[in-house]
C-alpha cells in the first residue's frame, strides 16, 4: 500500500538508520525506493546492499546530478503504491507504528490528501532535543483552512517531507521545480487544494539537525525570501484565501520587505536581473509608509500574536466553551434556515422542518432572514430565540456558513453536534468552499450525486438523507384563468430562479427545444415561471429575444405558495433541460402531481427519475468556458440535446393518454422515493446515534476559524 521515497545525496552516514527505521515497522506492505543523486560517498553502494537483501527495496542512481527537487521527483516517479511516504536520508522514523498509524488515517477517510505528524527534533547523533508540532486537533480539517493558516502565520506548519504521507494519485504532478526552499510547502498547498488534512500529534519521525543539511545552507541564501514572495504572490489572491484586506496588503508587502532585508544583510542585489523581483521592489518604495507609521508595527505584532492565539488560546477556548455548553443538553434538534424565504432553499427548509417535527424529537426552529430573496412565506411563524438542544441542523448551503457563524457566535455551535444540509450541482466541489466544512461535524445531502461530489473532499462524514417532498394537494388545483392561460391549450412549464444562474438552469435550451418541436400555429404554450429576474435584466432580455415569435408566457414575480401549486397543477407537462441539479425540486413536485416530466438524464434528479417514470433527455458532457456564479471555468456538466428534448415534447403532445399514464407512474414512484415519513425515520435514527456518541464524538465544536 505504501511507497517509501528516500532521496539521498552524500548521506552515507545517515542512510542506514533511515532504511532500518522503515524495515523495523510493524506495517510491512511497502516498497522502499531510493534515488541517489550522484553521491560522491558510499550512499548508492549502501542502497544497493540493502536492495540485494530485501526485494521490497529498489535503488536507482541518476545519470547526472539533478538537484534536490528533481531528485525527489525522480524518486516519486518510481512509486507504484496508493500512498507515498517521503523520508529524507538524514531523517528516520522514530515510532515502529508510524506507517500503520498514517495508513489508518488515509484508509479511514478517502478525502484526506495529506496526513502529517509531529516531529522529534534530534541532534546529529540522533539524540532527542525537542518536539515540533503546530496543530492541537487530530480530527481532519479542510485543506484550504490549513493553507489559510500557513499564509497568515507566514510559515510551513505542516513540516518537511519526512513528516507526511500523501495519496499518490493527487501528487502525480510532483514537486514544483520552480521552487527549491519552498518546494515542500508549495507541494502541500497543491495537495490540500484537492482534499483535506489530517494530523497526528504523536511524533512519528525524527528530523535531524546538523551543519550540512539544506536548512542550514539556506541561512546564507536569498532563496528563502525570494521563494516566500513567489508563494505569497501565487496563492494570496486565490478565491479560498479568507484574510482581511489589511492583512492581505500586509502579507504582500512583508514578502517584498523580507527580500530587501535579506539582501541588505547579505550585501547583494536583491533583483539580480530578475524582472519580476525588480517590479516588486519598485512597488515596495511606494509602500514605505508602512515603515514610517505605527500601523505596520501594529500589523506585524498582530500577526505574531495571532500565532499564539491559534496555537494556545483557541484550543483552550474550544475546550472551555464545549464543557460549559454541553452540560445536560437534551436530545433534540435546533433547525435553522431561510424558513420564510420564497425560493428553493426556503422551500427545502420548510420541507425538512416538517420531517423534523414528524420525527417526534424535541425541536426548535430558528429563522434566518434572507438578504437576497423575498421573506414573505408565512407557512411557519413561531420561531425560537435559542438553540437548547443537542443537535444543530442548519438547512442553508455552504456559501452562508461563515456568515451564520459570525452572526450567531461560537456559543451557538459549542457543545452541540453541528449538521449542515447542502446542495451542490457539479461533480467537483470547488476548493473555494472547502473551509465551510470546518463549521460542521457532519453534512447531509439529498442525492447520491451530491454526496459523491462533496464526500470526495470532505473532512467530516457526508450522509444522504431522503428529501421530504411535500406538496399541498388542496392548493394544487388547476386555475389557468388566473395565469392568463386558455383551458384548451397544451401547456409546458419550467420554473427557475435567476440567482441560480440561467447558465445552469438553461431556460434557453427549453426555448430552443420548444421552437424545434412546434410551429407557431399549433395550440401549445410554454410557461417560464421565474423569480429574481431583476438581478439579471440582461439575461431576462436575452430570453425574451430568443423566444420571439413563439407562444411563451413569462411569469416573473414571486407568487404565494398556493398560487405556485395551482400553476404546477395547471400544466400538462414539466420540462427541465438543466445542465446539472443537486435535486431538481420542480421536476419532483410535478411528478408528485402526476405530470409527465421531461428532464436531462444527468445529476441529482436521477435519484427519483428513470426511463420508466420520466422522459430523460440525452446529453454530452461539456466544460465551462468561463466562471458563472459559483461554477468555475473548466468544470464540466451536461449539455442536453435540444433535438432529443423536442422529440419528447412532441411525443407528450401527440400521445396524451400514454403521457398521462407515465405521469401516474411517476406519482406512485416519487411518493415512495421522496417520502417525508421515511425522512422523519432517518432523522430520528441518526439523532439517537448522535446522542449515544456523547460529546467526545463531536468534531467541530468551535474549532472553526472565524
Amino acid at each position: 500500500m505504501v511507497s517509501i521515497c528516500i532521496d539521498v545525496f552524500n548521506y552515507a552516514r545517515f542512510l542506514p538508520q533511515a532504511i532500518e527505521s522503515v524495515l523495523e515497522q510493524t506495517y510491512t506492505d511497502f516498497e522502499v525506493l531510493i534515488s541517489d543523486d550522484c553521491s560522491t560517498d558510499r550512499s548508492f553502494d549502501i542502497a544497493q546492499e540493502y536492495a540485494a537483501k530485501d526485494p521490497r527495496i529498489r535503488a536507482q542512481r541518476n545519470p547526472t546530478n539533478l538537484g534536490m527537487v528533481k531528485n525527489r521527483n525522480a524518486c516519486l516517479a518510481m512509486a507504484q503504491r496508493p500512498y507515498v511516504k517521503f523520508l529524507h536520508a538524514d531523517d528516520f522514523l522514530c515510532d515502529r507504528e508510524a506507517l500503520a498509524k498514517m495508513v489508518a488515517v488515509l484508509e479511514a477517510n478517502p478525502a484526506v490528501s495529506l496526513v502529517a505528524a509531529a516531529r522529534k527534533m534530534v541532534d546529529i547523533d540522533g539524540q532527542p532535543k525537542d518536539v515540533w508540532s503546530c496543530f492541537s486537533d487530530e480530527r481532519p480539517v479542510s485543506g484550504t483552512s490549513v493553507i489559510n493558516r500557513c499564509l497568515r502565520e507566514q510559515r510551513n506548519l505542516i513540516g518537511g517531507p519526512s513528516a507526511v504521507m500523501v495519496r499518490r494519485d493527487r501528487a502525480l504532478r510532483g514537486f514544483s521545480e520552480e521552487y527549491f526552499v519552498m518546494a515542500d510547502m508549495e507541494m502541500w498547498f497543491h495537495l490540500l487544494e484537492q482534499g483535506c488534512f489530517a494530523y497526528l500529534r504523536e511524533p512519528l519521525c525524527a528530523f535531524r539537525m546538523h551543519g550540512t543539511q539544506q536548512t542550514q545552507k539556506d541561512v546564507t541564501s536569498m532563496l528563502p525570501a525570494i521563494e516566500n514572495w513567489k508563494l505569497i504572490s501565487s496563492y494570496l489572491d486565490r478565491p479560498y484565501v479568507k484574510v482581511r484586506s489589511w492583512l492581505r496588503r500586509y502579507l504582500a508587502y512583508d514578502a517584498v520587505h523580507r527580500i530587501v532585508k535579506r539582501s541588505r544583510k547579505l550585501g547583494i542585489d536583491p533583483a539580480n536581473g530578475n524582472e519580476e523581483i525588480a517590479r516588486a521592489l519598485k512597488g515596495y518604495s511606494g509602500l514605505k509608509y508602512y515603515r514610517r507609521q505605527a500601523r505596520r508595527v501594529f500589523y506585524e505584532a498582530f500577526v505574531k500574536q495571532s500565532r499564539l492565539v491559534q496555537r494556545h488560546v483557541l484550543p483552550w477556548l474550544s475546550t472551555r466553551l464545549t464543557s460549559r455548553a454541553g452540560k445536560q443538553r437534551p436530545l433534540g434538534i435546533n433547525m435553522a434556515g431561510f424558513v420564510r424565504g420564497e425560493y428553493g432553499i426556503g422551500e427545502s427548509s420548510r420541507a425538512l422542518w416538517r420531517a423534523v417535527e414528524g420525527s417526534g424529537l424535541p425541536c426548535a426552529l430558528i429563522n434566518v432572514h434572507s438578504r437576497m430573496h423575498s421573506n414573505r412565506d408565512a407557512t411557519f411563524t413561531r420561531f425560537a430565540a435559542d438553540n437548547p438542544y443537542q443537535i444543530n441542523l442548519m438547512t442553508f448551503s455552504f456559501d452562508y456558513s461563515r456568515r451564520f457563524y459570525r452572526d450567531m457566535g461560537r456559543k451557538y455551535f459549542a457543545g452541540r453536534y453541528n449538521i449542515g444540509l447542502w446542495y451542490w450541482e457539479q461533480e467537483i466541489f470547488p476548493a473555494r468552499w472547502h473551509s465551510a466544512f470546518d463549521y460542521y461535524d457532519e453534512i447531509w445531502v439529498p442525492t447520491e450525486f451530491t454526496r459523491k461530489s462533496i464526500a470526495s473532499v470532505s473532512p467530516v462524514p457526508v450522509r444522504k438523507i431522503t428529501y421530504p417532498l411535500y406538496v399541498n394537494e388542496a392548493e394544487a388545483r388547476p386555475d389557468r384563468a388566473s395565469f392568463g392561460l386558455k383551458d384548451d391549450t397544451f401547456v409546458f412549464l419550467f420554473n427557475f430562479d435567476f440567482l441560480s444562474t440561467t447558465h445552469r438552469k438553461n431556460p434557453a435550451g427549453v426555448i430552443d427545444a420548444f421552437r424545434k418541436a412546434f410551429s407557431p400555429t399549433e395550440d401549445v404554450t410554454l410557461v417560464l415561471k421565474t423569480i429574481n429576474s431583476e438581478h439579471d435584466r440582461a439575461g431576462r432580455e436575452l430570453l425574451a429575444r430568443r423566444g420571439e415569435g413563439l407562444k411563451i408566457v413569462f411569469l416573473d414575480s414571486h407568487l404565494p405558495g398556493a398560487q405556485v401549486n395551482a400553476l404546477f397543477a395547471s400544466a400538462d407537462c414539466y420540462i427541465s433541460l438543466h445542465r446539472s441539479e443537486g435535486l431538481g425540486l420542480g421536476m419532483a413536485q410535478s411528478m408528485y402531481l402526476g405530470k409527465p416530466v421531461i428532464g436531462t438524464g444527468y445529476s441529482g434528479n436521477l435519484d427519483f427519475m428513470s426511463r420508466e417514470n420520466s422522459l430523460l433527455v440525452d446529453y454530452e458532457m461539456a466544460a465551462m468556458e468561463e466562471t458563472n456564479g459559483p461554477y468555475e471555468k473548466g468544470s464540466v456538466w451536461a449539455q442536453p440535446s435540444s433535438d432529443h428534448a423536442a422529440e419528447h415534447m412532441r411525443w407528450v403532445y401527440k400521445n396524451r393518454e400514454e403521457s398521462m399514464a407515465l405521469g401516474q407512474r411517476a406519482a406512485r414512484d416519487i411518493r415512495e422515493t421522496l417520502s417525508a415519513q421515511r425522512t422523519s425515520q432517518e432523522i430520528l435514527a441518526r439523532a439517537r446515534e448522535i446522542g449515544a456518541m456523547g460529546r467526545e464524538g463531536y468534531a467541530c465544536s468551535v474549532r472553526a476559524d472565524s
